[in-house]
């Protein structure tokens, strides 16, 4: 309901008016005190909040002009609409007068009602959509600010170009990122001229991920490109995502990239990658040296201890015998040493495996474990297939099953589930459950470390390379392996694989 501020001294034209208003459905409200008083009447009109002032000439055009004029360039009151209410007609000089002055309209008395109100009616809702848009206004310019905060401060490098694929705005972390960022707003076409294809081509104005997204209205993702700076001359490696702009009506008005300098992180892999290469290549030699050695040791122990058995006394038969166990153990270690290494540099396999013939697999070569610890293995019998390393596979499953019979609990039935959980998306969900021993929470991701064992040699035999092998042949499937377990309450091995599989990179 509509609240009209009638500034008119009380009489019988004032309460016709109101009267009036009252019948439309209107609020009439009454003069404040010291509304009259050119000190007072801004703030007065201000407290009041209305939605249109009605000024009375009672006290003549020229103060009607006056206040009128006092509240239209007030700021306080100046977007609140001001009709002047009038007698007799006025003639066109004092009519010019009080239209200069910020009067909206002119009411006279003389006229119809309905005429009078219906433009009173008018000056309400041109007030009312004058406070919407200035309230989305408000609303558009604090979002603006707060993005534009976002642009400035965001330490991604940010470019908007507009639908002729000309850059406008870079933020600061770009210009950063470009070196010489800040001619872009000149030389637009600079950027994409210096830009190259990762083998050193140069990439086509066309090719380039903000100019598919500002003109052709498509999205790129992970689109790496070369840029060759100027100052200071160096090649940065960039990766850029894209995505087109649409105005309110939905028409492509630009685009905006989002680019990452990853020059340094990509320095830091290869570098890694290399002392890595380096690092296997020593396993995999020192490896296979010790083989030899080893086996002579455990050889000459074997001898010795047989040989001289009636010479020696018990301690010496015993310090041979540990020789021998030792021997054997860093037998193992050693085989085990070059497996991981193995399992790093060998070609994928990637072909479709029916996970129930590799868990077939995986469990013939425990079969003899099962039976000595009166295991029960339950296999789900539909699980689905993948598209992976098979014998990889195997020796993911056969490590998990081995180490769910291996770890236990004594004196307790050893149950353990192989299954899936079905779920949306390309991923396959397996697990490995038991019954055993437990991990404990901050042991959870230790235990895919190379060498990382949580129990003596004395209590569980192992060389604690297992777990790391299942999480190497995982992540090269592009698949990922977390479990679930506490102390005392068994543990579950979930094993994330996708269900397709990328063309095999080595």
């Amino acid at each position: 309901m509509s609240r009209i501020l009638l500034l008119m001294r009380p009489g019988e034209a004032s309460a016709r008016f109101a009267a009036a208003l009252a019948g439309a459905g209107k609020t009439p409200v009454e003069a404040p005190a010291g509304w009259h008083d050119d000190g007072l009447i801004v703030d007065r009109v201000h407290d009041a909040r209305p939605d249109v002032v009605v000024i009375g000439d009672e006290d003549g055009a020229a103060t009607a002009i006056d206040r009128c004029r006092a509240l239209t360039e007030a700021a306080l009151t100046r977007f609140i609409p001001v009709a002047v209410l009038v007698a007799a007609r006025p003639d066109e000089a004092l009519i010019a007068r009080m239209f200069a002055c910020g009067a909206r309209e002119i009411l006279c008395l003389a006229d119809a009602m309905p005429l009078l109100l219906a433009r009173v009616d008018n000056l309400a809702g041109l007030n009312f959509l004058r406070q919407t848009f200035r309230r989305q206004h408000d609303a558009l310019a604090a979002r603006t600010a707060e993005l534009d905060r976002v642009f400035e401060t965001v330490t991604a490098g940010l470019a908007i170009a507009d639908a002729d694929a000309q850059i406008v705005r870079v933020n600061p972390a770009g210009s950063a990122m470009l070196g010489d960022g800040a001619a872009l707003l000149t030389e637009p076409s600079s950027a994409v001229l210096r830009l190259y294809a990762p083998d050193g081509r140069r990439l086509p104005i066309t090719e380039h991920p903000l100019y598919r997204a500002a003109v052709e209205g498509g999205s790129s993702r992970g689109v790496r490109l070369l840029l060759r700076r100027l100052d200071p001359p160096e090649d940065r490696v960039l990766v850029v995502d894209a995505e087109p702009l649409h105005g309110a009506y939905g028409e492509l008005v630009g685009g905006l990239a989002v680019f990452r300098d990853e020059t340094e992180s990509i320095r830091l892999q290869d570098e890694l990658a290399q002392r890595n290469e380096e690092m296997e290549a020593f396993v995999f030699t020192a490896s296979h040296d010790m083989k030899s050695p080893l086996q002579t040791i455990r050889r000459y122990a074997r001898m010795v201890r047989e040989d001289a058995a009636d010479r020696l006394d018990g301690d010496s038969v015993r310090h041979l015998e540990r020789v021998e166990v030792n021997a054997q153990r860093l037998g193992r270690l050693v085989e085990g040493l070059v497996h991981v290494v193995k399992v790093g540099r060998m070609e994928l396999v990637r072909e479709p495996c029916d996970l129930n013939q590799v868990l077939r697999d995986a469990m013939r070569p425990l079969d003899a474990l099962v039976r000595q610890a009166d295991a029960q293995v339950e296999v789900a019998p539909d699980l689905p297939t993948v598209v992976a390393d098979h014998e990889r596979l195997v020796d993911v499953f056969e490590n998990l099953v081995g180490n769910a019979i291996k770890y236990r609990r004594p004196a307790a039935p050893c149950r353990i589930q192989v299954g899936w959980i079905p779920e949306a998306g390309d991923d396959v969900h397996l697990y490995v459950r038991d019954e055993g021993l437990g991990i404990a929470p901050e042991n959870h991701a230790r235990i895919f470390g190379l060498f990382q064992r949580l129990h003596r040699r004395d209590e569980i035999e192992g060389s604690g390379l297992g777990l790391a092998i299942v999480a190497r042949i995982v992540e090269r499937h592009g698949g990922s392996v977390r479990v679930e377990s506490s102390l005392g309450r068994g543990a579950t091995f979930h094993v994330h694989l996708p269900r397709r599989q990328e063309p095999p990179t080595g």
